[in-house]
């Protein structure tokens, strides 16, 4: 191939896999994201997302944790979301991977939701110690709209 040529198609490579960056990251920017079916996966990342579900789906939020701290992940919805969104089992907890039997090791917490009515909620967790009446060390929130 010569120069001419290969300049222009290695050019247009460029700008394809540029274009190929924009559009996933403006996915990502805050615009609803259709959950295709199968199960929503939720985590860190997804904190201040849209997403779109339909009536019956599971919807699943993993985030890190130490229950060893006494804090916990936990579900705040208010009547509204409540009515949209019903909170599965207790949520789970899975702590990471170490060599030994290490004490205090972090780990996530598992939540789980089923979109149960058509509407519009937010899904909020918070991450604090059920005994404090402070604010929660950090929240999640994530936008879901059931169809």
């Amino acid at each position: 191939m010569d120069r001419q040529r290969w300049r222009r198609s290695s050019g247009g490579l460029i700008v394809l896999a540029l274009l190929v960056v924009l559009v996933s990251t403006a996915a990502g920017c805050g615009g609803p994201v259709d959950a295709g079916g199968g199960p929503l996966e939720l985590g860190e990342a997804d904190n201040g997302k849209i997403y779109t579900v339909k009536a019956g789906d599971t919807i699943q939020v993993v985030l890190p944790g130490n229950p060893t701290t006494g804090y916990e992940w936990t579900a705040d919805l208010n009547e509204e979301a409540g009515e949209i969104l019903e909170q599965g089992d207790e949520p789970a907890y899975m702590r990471d991977p170490t060599e030994g039997n290490v004490v205090g090791v972090g780990g996530r917490f598992i939540l789980t939701f089923e979109a149960k009515a058509a509407g519009e909620a937010t899904l909020r967790l918070v991450y604090s110690r059920s005994f404090e009446d402070v604010e929660p060390l950090e929240t999640f929130e994530a936008h879901i709209i059931v169809e």
